[in-house]
């Protein structure tokens, strides 16, 4: 599948192993965020609230684990 992440604009082809896969595929999400940007939002997102990113969504610890 073609993806477009939406902070970056950069696009990339993704398949059904990745985590995001299923849910653009099912029309649950029309939002892409590569890995990259993913990474500093939530890293912005930490240091601007004191939350843990360990805390957050367990899509984002699937992620991590790569």
């Amino acid at each position: 599948m073609k993806v477009q992440c939406m902070t970056c604009k950069k696009h990339s082809e993704i398949d059904s192993k990745h985590p995001q896969y299923q849910k653009l595929k099912r029309g649950e999400s029309k939002i892409f965020v590569c890995s990259s940007c993913n990474k500093n939002i939530q890293g912005q997102a930490s240091a601007d609230t004191n939350i843990n990113v360990n805390d957050l969504d367990q899509h984002d610890a699937i992620l991590r684990r790569k």
